[in-house]
């Protein structure tokens, strides 16, 4: 009697811990499918881009758009949207993907979907697109992200918003005093990490997947401003550029509403929002803070 409790007792110590071997791999792990079935959304999200794409430029083509900076806005959105698929992609093959990755092809996704909301395109391209869109969400599903169509994403509109050859310039102020801005935000983003890492490492996010989801943001954020400081330098800059910077700051805002952080990280984070604020009426972006 006293052996077949012990087999028995034994039999519960092995199943529970096989159990707690099972869910420590499911916690581990961002997104709620199996690999292979990731694989395959990712699989169908670049060959539908491919797709869009050639319709998208085939409808530009015979449209009012070809040639203009309205066109090269959307071949921009299109690059950075491909770019960060084959970011994902990288790290999802390294077993380092998470959902702010997701996020951030989703936002690039928001870019194109503004432009295809305003702009009339062939029932091809549109077709195409609703078809891309599909599989976005699907993605965001997987990686357990809440998204919905029609963020904030905007382009500004008037006759000052993109530069012509000659004309007019994407921002209302001086050259100089756009570069003092630029430099300013690079300063102060670089305080607020200081002062957010010191935040959470005396925190219970230390070590977390939330942590690393807003590290992952704000180096996000961070190549966005260097991105449109360099098209700046180059006199490329648009409005597009500075609302992808202000689409990665909206996240980190977000983490800064939703968690308790030390008081001189908020500080230095509304000190932040302020510049960016600044840009954004600079440059003639509609922007307001949401949560």
């Amino acid at each position: 009697m006293r052996f077949s409790a012990l087999y028995l007792s034994l039999a519960m110590f092995i199943c529970l811990a096989g159990a707690s071997r099972i869910q420590a791999q499911v916690v581990g792990q961002a997104y709620r499918l199996n690999d292979k079935e990731v694989e395959r959304i990712l699989t169908r999200i670049e060959n539908q881009t491919k797709t869009f794409r050639k319709s998208l430029d085939s409808s530009l083509d015979r449209s009012r758009l070809n040639g203009t900076n309205r066109e090269d806005d959307i071949n921009g959105f299109m690059k950075s949207f491909e770019d960060q698929t084959k970011h994902l992609r990288d790290r999802f093959k390294d077993h380092k993907s998470v959902a702010a990755d997701v996020e951030a092809v989703l936002d690039r996704a928001a870019a194109i979907d503004g432009f295809m909301v305003r702009q009339r395109m062939s029932g091809r391209a549109e077709e195409d697109w609703s078809a891309l869109r599909g599989n976005l969400d699907e993605l965001a599903q997987a990686y357990n992200v809440s998204w919905r169509w029609g963020g904030p994403v905007s382009l500004a509109e008037g006759p000052n918003s993109y530069p012509v050859g000659g004309g007019p310039l994407p921002y209302r102020l001086s050259d100089r005093e756009v570069e003092q801005i630029l430099r300013r935000i690079e300063r102060q983003s670089e305080r607020f990490k200081s002062s957010l890492d010191s935040s959470l490492d005396r925190s219970r996010l230390d070590g977390t997947r939330r942590e690393d989801n807003i590290n992952e943001f704000i180096t996000q954020f961070n190549d966005e401003v260097k991105r449109l400081h360099d098209r700046f330098s180059d006199h490329k800059s648009v409005a597009a550029d500075v609302q992808a910077v202000l689409d990665r700051a909206a996240r980190i805002d977000d983490f800064m509403y939703r968690n308790r952080v030390a008081r001189n990280a908020q500080d230095e984070w509304s000190t932040l929002k302020a510049s960016l604020d600044e840009l954004s009426r600079a440059y003639t972006v509609d922007w307001r803070w949401q949560r």
